[in-house]
């Protein structure tokens, strides 16, 4: 049994600008572009989360941003605010958010600079806020009732900066795909013959490059039993109203480092595990670990998992452990593209399953190794 788990820099491999450093310079052409019109309905103007993740990597240097670390952060900043806090206790007024289409140098740490309180009332939905229409076209302004109000609102703002990235990944990215790869994706070196079985693809990623370059019908039959290929954080251009998971690390941890942070659970919304759930990309994962450990025991599984292209960062690291330690049995290959990368995964995946398990079940392999390699350089004639 073979899992094929792939990471976004399976795509980067590829020459794909599929990361979030792609997305946000391409962000950064649309907002900084010489214009002589406003347009008030165009998304990349109205969106806090982009302006802020540029604003804060124009700061940072050669130090490229980490988005899901950068949303905890926020996440940490904004539960202190006395509009968040004490939005909800008498003769404390609602708040009234207000930013002009002109300001690109928003940050969330500043946020209070765009809050004053609302000496009237407007009648809300369930969410707690309403867009208000401005007196012009060069402001955003948002009526804000309450804490959950507040909350809501910075979700939904994250969430249109998924459907964002969605539609950059569908009409920039796959759209203009070169479907010619410079490499073979060389099954026959992790033990798969043709025709001889399915490899299980288990990807992190938004896109089905994999899919697309190598047509491989990875998990098509599986003992008859159909069984397709797994996308933990949601596939672009499979919902209409986007279901890719964008978020951050479980605060658990984060809790034992500190027992002061105290994070209200109203933000969990914000965390991967939680949206995995609620955009139902979590099912097929479930059944896969059904076949990793199956409750009759008379059946002798050894798994093998295939990584590639995934940076085992801290975000991803609870389902990692979860499916990586659903077998003891299984072998874990990790493939790398150069030492510095090497290094970095020998820590990481240290920190998910532990040295002992690491030195009885993980084998490190260069990525374009001919020989045990999985990604392998064509020759210039083929």
């Amino acid at each position: 049994m073979d899992i094929l788990i792939v990471g976004n820099g399976f795509d980067l491999a590829h020459g794909l600008k599929t990361s979030y450093r792609d997305f946000l310079n391409y962000c950064y052409e649309k907002l900084y572009k010489p214009r002589f019109t406003y347009v008030p309905s165009d998304p990349y103007y109205q969106n806090l989360w982009i302006k802020h993740f540029i604003n804060v990597q124009r700061n940072m240097g050669d130090t490229w941003i980490d988005v899901e670390k950068e949303i905890f952060r926020v996440i940490k900043i904004v539960k202190n605010l006395s509009i968040l806090t004490n939005i909800n206790q008498l003769n404390i007024n609602p708040q009234i958010f207000t930013i002009d289409f002109n300001n690109n140098v928003f940050i969330f740490d500043n946020i209070t600079n765009h809050m004053q309180d609302s000496y009237g009332t407007y009648s809300t939905n369930e969410k707690a806020y309403i867009r208000l229409q401005p007196h012009n076209n060069l402001t955003y302004s948002v009526y804000i009732a309450n804490s959950a109000g507040f909350i809501n609102f910075m979700y939904d703002q994250l969430r249109d900066f998924s459907k964002l990235f969605e539609e950059y990944l569908l009409n920039e990215v796959l759209a203009n795909i070169n479907c010619e790869s410079p490499y073979k994706l060389s099954l026959k070196t992790i033990g798969v013959e043709p025709n001889n079985k399915d490899v299980y693809l288990l990807s992190f990623n938004y896109t089905d490059t994999c899919e697309r370059l190598y047509k491989q019908k990875f998990n098509t039959y599986c003992n008859i039993e159909k069984f397709e290929p797994i996308y933990v954080h949601g596939k672009v251009g499979q919902c209409e109203n986007c279901d890719l998971v964008l978020g951050t690390h479980s605060f658990e941890n984060e809790y034992k480092e500190n027992p002061t942070l105290n994070i209200p659970h109203e933000f969990n919304i914000f965390k991967k595990h939680n949206q995995r759930h609620k955009y139902s990309n979590i099912n097929k994962y479930q059944d896969l670990l059904q076949k990793l450990n199956p409750t009759d025991k008379r059946k002798k599984i050894k798994p093998v998992f295939h990584i590639i292209g995934h940076s085992l960062d801290e975000t991803d690291h609870k389902i990692l452990a979860h499916v990586l330690n659903a077998n003891k049995n299984s072998i874990i290959n990790i493939y790398y593209h150069n030492e510095e990368a090497q290094t970095r995964l020998i820590n990481k995946i240290n920190e998910i399953i532990g040295e002992e398990e690491v030195m009885a079940r993980v084998r490190f392999i260069y990525q374009h190794d001919k020989e045990k390699g999985i990604l392998i350089p064509k020759d210039i004639n083929e």
